[in-house]
């Protein structure tokens, strides 16, 4: 069976290929026709572009898919016919086969009251949660969200939904006013120390979260970071930076500081005995804040396009930020 598929095969070059899958069955594959996929702006420009040294080419990139089952296995706990929401690199047509690994591969039946094109943010809805989790959170305590791409808007919104007082920063301007847009109340994109420190009367705030990977960036929170303050480290650190890490351990030191890593892959998919955390329960808790529209998460797509021009799509996101959030790729006449 013919399948189409999303491929990386240098620095800033990609195309739509074709290929035969062979659709017999094991007992724990399914055969999922996709009907959308996200492109994660943060892992898969990182690959698009060779931002994390080491990448070899080609590559197949994307996580974030949702489509419905046509085939499955006798051991699949889902039924032909049911939408679901999964990870998998992008295609059209796709084999998934169950994992024990952590994190998964993910695959989760999906409401039907769900917007299909919006429920390709629930990886990112995921990734935002898990790290809101992480950290020890409470009514009034004051958060600094460095980042405001999609993982960050969302983390931002989970945090003052959690009764904090939240302000998001990133030097794009646009960025802040969709944050804006979408209900975060401060937000600041220039002369961003001092507005901080006007924001926590000088004391620094009680959560820094960063959702860049940027190291620059999380040296900003570990300044901004205010005495036995937390560190969220959400983004994936993945470009070389040279630095004195003196003054940095000094802070984490002199402050008395939280460092928390927040690597999504971490969390079992299922609940087990010893802890409620599961990413099938994040998925359900996600799910909510889709169908309540309690995070609107339509407004952070800047269009839906045929996945043949996924080539301009990775170049705007890397170098129109200002213009370009998310893309989502429809594969419904593939």
């Amino acid at each position: 069976m013919e399948s189409f598929y999303v491929e990386l095969t240098d620095i800033g070059r990609s195309k739509l290929s074709k290929e035969e899958i062979d659709t017999g069955l094991q007992a724990d594959e399914a055969l999922i026709k996709t009907e959308y996929s996200l492109i994660s702006a943060g892992t898969e420009l990182s690959r698009a572009f060779a931002l994390k040294k080491g990448f070899k080419y080609p590559v197949r990139p994307g996580y974030c898919g949702v489509g419905r089952i046509i085939d499955k296995g006798n051991d699949l706990e889902l039924n032909i016919g049911d939408r679901v929401f999964f990870n998998a690199p992008h295609a059209s047509l796709v084999k998934w086969k169950t994992s024990d690994s952590v994190q998964g591969p993910l695959i989760v039946k999906l409401s039907e009251d769900i917007d299909p094109i919006n429920a390709t943010f629930m990886n990112l809805l995921l990734v935002a949660l898990q790290g809101v989790n992480l950290t020890d959170t409470k009514l009034g305590y004051n958060v600094a969200v460095f980042g405001l791409g999609n993982i960050g808007i969302l983390s931002a919104l989970m945090y003052q939904k959690a009764g904090c007082r939240v302000i998001g920063i990133d030097p794009v301007k646009q960025r802040c006013e969709l944050a804006s847009s979408m209900g975060l109340k401060y937000t600041a994109y220039e002369n961003t120390k001092e507005v901080i420190n006007d924001f926590t009367q000088n004391k620094g705030v009680d959560i820094a979260a960063d959702v860049t990977g940027l190291s620059p960036v999380i040296a900003d929170c570990i300044a901004a970071a205010g005495k036995y303050g937390q560190v969220l480290l959400l983004g994936s650190p993945r470009q070389s930076h040279e630095m004195d890490v003196t003054p940095l351990l000094s802070q984490i030191h002199m402050k008395d500081l939280k460092i928390i890593g927040a690597f999504n892959e971490t969390i079992s998919v299922k609940e087990k005995p010893g802890s409620v955390d599961s990413m099938e329960r994040n998925f359900r808790v996600a799910e909510d804040l889709l169908r309540n529209k309690d995070i609107e998460v339509s407004k952070l797509i800047s269009r839906v396009i045929d996945p043949k021009d996924c080539e301009s799509a990775y170049y705007d996101l890397m170098y129109n930020k200002d213009k370009v959030n998310g893309i989502v790729y429809d594969w419904r006449n593939y």
